[in-house]
């Protein structure tokens, strides 16, 4: 151990905390809160996906593509709420994912080899920092292409 020019040891003194440890105490706790308040808008993020693609893939053998969004947009809704303040300053509970089936590109492209299906929306989500009072919104996008081929698993025996 190193003296200092007036005697004293440079260390802190045993069970300290020295500025750097402080400094990484905070930025754990922060990274944890940021972690808890964001990670369950991309764990929804990945189901609104997911459901996006179920719909297309329901879409190689249903025609109607008005009723698949339509479905689709509805089946998105019911995923899960949230609160938001509302006008009088009250919580109300809202659907977390909020699509109008006018703002879904549904885009069916039989022509190419193979056909092909593009589904694009983008959707507003409320986001709330938990022990703060904050609000804050997250604009999150899904863009999917998916091929519309009829699998062919040989013949049935």
């Amino acid at each position: 151990m190193r003296a200092h020019p007036t005697g004293r040891s440079v260390r802190p003194a045993r069970g300290g905390i020295s500025w750097v440890s402080a400094l990484l105490l905070v930025l754990v706790v922060g990274g944890g809160y940021l972690a808890f308040t964001w990670v369950p808008v991309y764990l929804l993020h990945i189901e609104v996906k997911q459901v996006a693609r179920e719909y297309m893939n329901r879409a190689v053998k249903e025609q109607s593509d008005t009723m698949l969004v339509e479905r689709m947009t509805h089946k998105l809704r019911t995923l899960a709420e949230v609160e938001v303040p509302s006008e009088d300053g009250t919580l109300t509970r809202v659907p977390a994912v909020e699509v109008d089936p006018g703002n879904v590109t549904w885009e069916r492209d039989t022509q190419a080899k193979p056909p092909l299906l593009h589904v694009a929306f983008s959707y507003v989500r409320p986001v709330r920092y938990p022990w703060f009072s904050l609000w804050t919104e997250a604009t999150l996008s899904v863009d999917l292409t998916e091929d519309l081929t009829v699998p062919d698993w040989g013949p049935s025996q």
